[in-house]
């Protein structure tokens, strides 16, 4: 065990914890304090909330591995795609999902276009974001055996259970203010991670041609184009299909914060792949990926090679913030999924608020377990994982959310047709595995797209109402 490393982040989960306790009362009054925060999170909060559910696992140990392991040209391909992501969604989404005044994305869905596509789109947000769990709690695992010398398996049952538990009593208030920490503890960590490798290294064109020098390879083109860009248009589009993140929109207080939180988002996340571009090459001119079992690991190494213990410490807490800030928005995406959306919308709809909260805590027990169980054998690296669920994301809710606030025409069966077709369509080219890693998107969103076009096109128009509340998400009305 690494005694400083263990007590640094025993006491930072301890906080964590402390302040999902601290919100346990506040977050039981409604469904509104649970799952959205009363819609009431200001543009500071917002930001790092929205920032710390979008850089995840795979924006620090994904990113940096997945670097070193296939080159910086991936590293930058994940960059540029998920630096894309807020930007994206402040101007194509925020503001006017936030105007629906809803509470979850399938609760959008119902509103837009009926209960039949808010049941399919609710059991869509269960399985991405659950198997979205598995790379965080890989992750997690991997850092439980390296700072607490246990067994993988055991580092992942210990600290997966430990970050449900806040998560699971203080619902989105909790949520907002734990990524609140989590934000600046990873931002803070990665930057000064940065500078010690600087420093090191007499600056960034000595740190490339170190890196360079040992592998030769760093900077070469490892993966088929496809790839690249399935890769790229996934995490684009996450902002906007991911349910963890846009329920952030839904914790804004008005639709102008939404937007300020998005684009402050966007600075912190850049901020943070620069810092991460020192990391990746400092790990790719140790010369050592090779040797690891899994290669996400060399960000650990790069920690190790680099800071003393003290230091260390706080950056595997940012990793675990990393971890925590967006494992707990996907268990608040699925517990809202089940609880809201399915039990309160169509199996009792008489439901007490608190029978419905607490339904939502323990559907994200329940999730988290099975998240475990996946991730004691992972499937592959976390940042190709993590491009999974955005590409099944995209391919399942992409054009429906964008076209349903944007364009009068699209109906409930359009919409429908679109949401299944690219979901089956895209796990049918990941099980037959025709195309390259990540490259499923580039087939099965556009065939979403001109499904729903088509068939929206040949069925009949929606009312005159929903028509007029295309114009509403339009507004100035917050």
């Amino acid at each position: 065990m690494r005694v400083t490393e263990a007590s640094i982040l025993f006491i930072y989960l301890v906080i964590m914890t402390g302040i999902g306790i601290y919100f346990y009362k506040r977050a039981r009054k409604s469904e509104s304090d649970y799952f959205t925060a009363g819609q009431s999170i200001n543009t500071f909060v917002g930001a790092f909330a929205i920032f710390a559910a979008v850089a995840s696992s795979s924006s620090l140990m994904g990113a940096v591995g997945s670097g070193v392991a296939l080159g910086v040209p991936y590293f930058f391909t994940y960059a540029f795609g998920v630096i894309a992501i807020l930007p994206f969604a402040m101007f194509l989404i925020s503001g006017q999902i936030r105007r629906a005044g809803v509470k979850t994305m399938p609760d959008f869905f119902k509103q837009r276009y009926g209960n039949s596509v808010q049941i399919v789109s609710a059991v869509i947000v269960v399985i991405g974001m659950t198997f979205y769990m598995v790379p965080q709690l890989t992750a997690s695992g991997l850092i439980g055996s390296y700072v607490l010398g246990i067994d993988y398996k055991t580092a992942v049952i210990v600290l997966g259970l430990g970050f449900t538990l806040y998560a699971a009593l203080g619902g989105m208030w909790a949520i907002t203010y734990t990524d609140l920490i989590q934000g600046a503890v990873m931002l803070i960590g990665i930057v000064i991670l940065a500078g010690f490798i600087l420093i090191d290294h007499s600056g960034v064109g000595n740190l490339i041609n170190d890196a360079l020098a040992v592998d030769p390879n760093f900077g070469s083109i490892t993966q088929p184009w496809m790839s690249y860009f399935g890769l790229f248009i996934a995490f684009l589009w996450f902002g906007i299909i991911s349910p963890s993140v846009v329920m952030r929109n839904f914790a804004s207080r008005d639709a102008k914060t939404a937007r300020r939180s998005s684009m402050w988002a966007c600075l912190i996340y850049l901020t943070l792949f620069i810092s991460g571009f020192a990391v990746t090459a400092a790990g790719a001119s140790l010369g050592i990926v090779e040797t690891l079992v899994n290669k996400d690991m060399i960000f650990v190494s790069v920690i190790e090679h680099y800071l003393p213990a003290i230091l260390g410490g706080i950056m595997l807490a940012g990793l675990m913030a990393a971890i925590m800030s967006s494992a707990d928005a996907m268990l608040l995406a699925i517990s809202a999924g089940i609880a809201h959306d399915i039990y309160k919308g169509h199996i009792n709809k008489n439901a007490s608020e608190r029978f419905v909260t607490g339904l939502g805590l323990v559907v994200m027990v329940v999730a988290s377990i099975i998240g475990i169980i996946f991730a004691i054998d992972p499937p592959g690296l976390i940042a190709v994982m993590v491009g999974w669920v955005g590409g099944f994301l995209l391919s399942s809710f992409g054009f429906p959310i964008v076209l349903g606030l944007w364009w009068k025409r699209a109906n409930k069966t359009g919409a429908l047709v679109g949401m299944l077709g690219g979901a089956i369509t895209f796990l049918v080219l990941i099980i037959s595995q025709v195309l390259p890693t990540n490259a499923e998107p580039i087939i099965a969103a556009p065939i979403s797209l001109v499904l729903m076009i088509i068939v929206s096109l040949m069925t009949k128009p929606p009312s005159a109402a929903i028509q007029a509340r295309v114009d509403f998400y339009h507004s100035n009305q917050s």
